[in-house]
């Protein structure tokens, strides 16, 4: 078919569409991920260690709804990175999933495991 006609009923070749973009820079995703959920526990580990009485509670409160924010944040974006077919990206954001609910998971058994 003639480049014209191509053109005129928005036909794309082949090579065009199976085509990965290129712009996923994998560093700067994770780092600008792990920067985000450490400054922001290290800022409430800070605020933990000096609150006095049931304040450091409240601050461990806080902190885990920041952490579960912070964990749908990067659900949605997994699956906005999907959708664009970016796959390296949507994979860094799967292993951060896991390694939260790991995390969250050790945690909850240690606090809650019977013995």
């Amino acid at each position: 078919m003639s480049p014209e006609l191509r053109e005129l009923f928005e036909i794309k070749q082949d090579e065009e569409t199976n085509k990965q973009p290129d712009n996923q820079n994998v560093i700067n995703h994770i780092l600008i991920r792990l920067a985000v959920i450490i400054s922001g526990t290290i800022v409430f580990v800070i605020a933990m260690s000096r609150a006095k009485g049931w304040d450091g509670l409240a601050y461990l409160i806080f902190m885990m709804a920041f952490h579960g924010l912070w964990f749908l944040f990067i659900v949605i974006e997994t699956v906005v990175l999907e959708n664009k077919r970016k796959s390296r990206l949507r994979n860094v954001n799967l292993i951060f999933i896991g390694v939260l609910l790991l995390i969250y998971g050790i945690g909850a058994a240690l606090l809650f495991g019977g013995s």
